[in-house]
């Protein structure tokens, strides 16, 4: 008992003073703004069954998952995420409220990394859903909720890189699986080089994918691969076009077209995006159409939504921990 308290466990926080006062105002603003914008507050709980997060996630995430036994001995896990959660709350509690459902959430998630040592295992987030509504007005309606709320909390100087599955998808689906898998690997990497000589005798439509994936810009360079983009191709483009038309001239300006994103492919079925902001060392948001998630909960029905991590745009305001 006279030993002294062993530090807190890799991977959590201790929040005082400025650091707790601004991630609570963050919190509280996100809440507000979302709210007035007609969203509907859910709390679901810290821990679900497993099989909830599996469900969503797949097995991929089994890894990352804090896991504990309860006394019946059904396997429980902390919130990996909250867009889980919500699709078993709009699959069960909510399957006969009226679509579209407006749903939005705040707290704290729990995730550990294996491969990635020094990440954080509790992170503060907000973020919205937009469940049964699957067209471009949904997707305007969340991209321009995550832009107000980027600047609602205090962000001056940031970006959201947003690209569509579509784009790529024809061009990954013509290879062999092997190839695949290279092929995403090096436009992760964003190696050219490696990645020309991987689609040397490749099918035509994978052929494309060596300029397609280093696609980045404003409006003009979605136009400029318009004319000569392939018919599977082209309903993305026209897609992300017709989105940003719909955005105002301020709004825009914080919009880059990142059509070489391939991280979490398998999980959107539309649009995806990322929000970055200056001085912060990963994304303090991300999201994007997920159609086929309530599917694996019973319910089908297309889905949109954003998660905003509160941690990394707090140490992006200056309020690390004290």
């Amino acid at each position: 008992m006279n030993r002294p308290i062993a530090p807190i466990p890799p991977g959590a926080l201790d929040l005082s003073g400025p650091a707790a006062a601004l991630r609570r105002r963050l919190q509280r603003q996100a809440a507000a703004i979302l709210e007035q914008a007609g969203y509907q507050e859910l709390l679901p709980p810290t821990f679900e069954y497993e099989e909830v997060f599996l469900r969503a996630g797949g097995p991929e995430v089994a890894d990352r998952l804090i896991r504990f036994t309860d006394r019946d001995g059904r396997i429980l896990a902390l919130r990996y995420d909250f867009t889980a959660s919500l699709a078993r709350v709009a699959a069960t509690t909510l399957q006969d409220a009226p679509r579209p459902l407006r749903l939005c959430y705040s707290g704290k998630v729990f995730r550990q990394e294996p491969d990635r040592g020094g990440r954080p295992r509790e992170i503060l987030q907000a973020g919205a859903e937009l469940l049964g509504q699957g067209d471009l007005a949904a997707d305007v309606e969340i991209v321009r909720h995550t832009l107000a709320l980027a600047q609602a909390l205090g962000l001056r100087d940031f970006q959201l890189n947003l690209g569509h599955v579509g784009v790529l998808a024809p061009g990954l689906s013509a290879l062999e699986e092997d190839t695949r898998l290279a092929v995403r690997h090096w436009i992760d990497r964003k190696d050219r080089g490696s990645l020309t000589r991987a689609l040397a005798d490749a099918p035509v439509e994978a052929r494309a994918l060596r300029e397609l994936a280093f696609v980045i810009g404003r409006r003009d360079a979605l136009q400029a691969i318009g004319p000569a983009a392939s018919a599977a191709v082209r309903p993305g483009l026209e897609h992300l076009l017709g989105l940003d038309r719909q955005l105002t001239d301020a709004e825009r300006s914080h919009v880059v077209y990142d059509l070489g994103e391939v991280r979490g492919l398998e999980y959107y079925t539309g649009i995806h995006f990322e929000l970055f902001v200056a001085g912060a060392g990963r994304a303090a948001g991300a999201g994007g159409r997920y159609d086929e998630l309530m599917g694996r909960f019973g319910v089908t029905m297309p889905a949109v939504g954003v998660s905003l991590d509160l941690d990394t745009i707090a140490e992006a305001l200056g309020g690390a921990e004290s």
